[in-house]
């Protein structure tokens, strides 16, 4: 590193945290050019020696769109990765048009209580996990030294929609699939006994799934994770009577979500059941589970949720499950005869 002169102008030369060299005119006067590179020197002390980072001038839009987007499509599923783009250029980068290292605490509870007039708290939630990951990538990266993010609580959600089939709505929906097209009865029981989504459904192929071993393999999943899914009879007899297409990797080939969606909304309409999707015939499954007491871990297993909160959604649905847990207290017992003696002394005195 140094100063010189060059045709009445002094430059000063010298080499970035990389390792290249670079060379620029300051101006007549050395004293200028010699403070300028004294200051370039403690930048680059700072972030060597003492991990300072400083903040780079680079717009929150520029950093979305050149940086963090093309890593999330590398990380992300397809499915989540479309998602989260939409996030990122219809809310997040119209709100932020300022530089990163600008962006405050009290920026984001803005862009939380503009959003929360909009749509629902899940929603304003699943933007602001998205904004909270970018700006952690952008610490992590050296863009800004903290993560405004750091401390700001998500918005609290009512309890998520639980609709499942009684006893009597199951028998009179798989009666409706017999006069549907012929594979709605199959997905239909499919989605009962596995639990898979319906995008799981049209993408699982014939080398995913074992006879042998009784399971189904799930590649292709929304938390972008692989999952096994046992199957029990019902599920081994579906999928053994479904004929295999010659040179047809899918089980379902040629037929797509949108297709499913109109035949089980008519199905569902000729069977009498009302406000109930196809996503329900996964509550379903979960639901079942729970009431047959199942324990939440192992649901939660099933279902691929990453977070145990999802599952406990279910909870509420084995109350002989948590009865029986306390009664294990009368098992031990010591306590039981502390107990005894404690009522005889009582009655006693």
């Amino acid at each position: 590193m140094g100063v010189f002169k060059r045709n009445g102008e002094y430059w000063i030369d010298f080499y970035d945290g990389d390792g290249r060299r670079h060379r620029k005119k300051i101006g007549p006067q050395k004293s200028i050019a010699q403070l300028v590179l004294n200051d370039i020197k403690v930048k680059k002390a700072k972030g060597e020696y003492l991990g300072i980072v400083e903040e780079k001038r680079v717009l929150f839009k520029d950093f979305a769109l050149k940086t963090y987007i093309p890593y999330a499509r590398t990380n992300l599923s397809p499915r989540t990765f479309e998602r989260c783009r939409g996030i990122i250029e219809n809310h997040l980068i119209p709100f932020f048009d300022c530089y990163l290292y600008k962006i405050t605490k009290r920026d984001i509870e803005a862009y939380k209580q503009k959003r929360v007039e909009e749509v629902k708290p899940a929603t304003v939630n699943r933007e602001f996990s998205r904004l909270r990951h970018m700006l952690k990538c952008a610490v992590d990266w050296g863009y800004i030294k903290n993560n405004p993010c750091k401390g700001i609580k998500e918005l609290k959600e009512p309890p998520g929609r639980i609709r499942y089939l009684s006893p009597e709505e199951m028998e009179r929906l798989l009666s409706a699939c017999e006069r549907s097209p012929f594979y709605l009865k199959s997905i239909v029981l499919i989605a009962l006994n596995s639990g898979m989504r319906r995008g799981e459904i049209m993408n699982l192929c014939w080398r995913n799934i074992d006879f042998k071993e009784r399971r189904i393999l799930i590649e292709q999943t929304k938390n972008n994770e692989r999952r096994v899914i046992p199957m029990n009879e019902t599920l081994y007899q579906v999928l053994k009577s479904i004929p295999v297409h010659l040179h047809e990797e899918k089980v379902f080939p040629g037929i797509n979500a949108n297709m499913v969606t109109v035949a089980f909304e008519r199905a569902c309409k000729r069977a009498g059941i009302g406000d109930f999707r196809f996503h329900d015939l996964r509550h379903s499954f979960a639901s079942y589970l729970t009431m047959g007491g199942v324990d939440l871990r192992t649901v939660q297993t099933l279902l691929g949720h990453k977070d145990l909160r999802m599952t406990m959604r279910y909870s509420h649905l084995s109350p002989e499950h948590i009865r029986e847990a306390v009664q294990t207290l009368d098992k031990n017992l010591t306590l039981k005869e502390r107990i005894k003696k404690d009522l005889v002394h009582q009655t006693i005195f």
